[in-house]
């Protein structure tokens, strides 16, 4: 969709800087950051570079708990509590970081 439409508004200072500060942060232009506020949008900071190779390497470990496990199904130990706890501590630690580093998209 194009925007053709044009609209003035007036901030004072400490009001644009606070603008500016905000979109800044989240990685998009004081447009854009505007236009996903006003559509109702929660609009999260850009996470640090580092972010998405945790988000990474926790899925990795995840991975790989969840192979052990299925390698213990397979020669019948059925019931491996300490592997099914660590497997849904590590998901539940994935949902965090993606959950607060993440935006939906639009």
């Amino acid at each position: 969709m194009k925007r053709t439409l044009e609209m003035k508004i007036r901030f004072t200072r400490g009001e644009l800087d606070a603008l500016t500060k905000k979109a800044r942060k989240s990685g998009f232009s004081r447009e854009g950051y505007s236009r996903r506020i006003l559509n109702g949008a929660t609009v999260k900071e850009n996470p640090p570079a580092d972010v998405p190779m945790l988000i990474r390497e926790v899925r990795r470990v995840g991975y790989n708990i969840d192979q052990i496990l299925k390698r213990a199904n397979s020669i019948g130990l059925l019931d491996v509590p300490q592997l099914r706890k660590a497997l849904e501590d590590n998901r539940a630690v994935e949902k965090l970081i993606v959950d607060t580093y993440t935006t939906p998209s639009d």
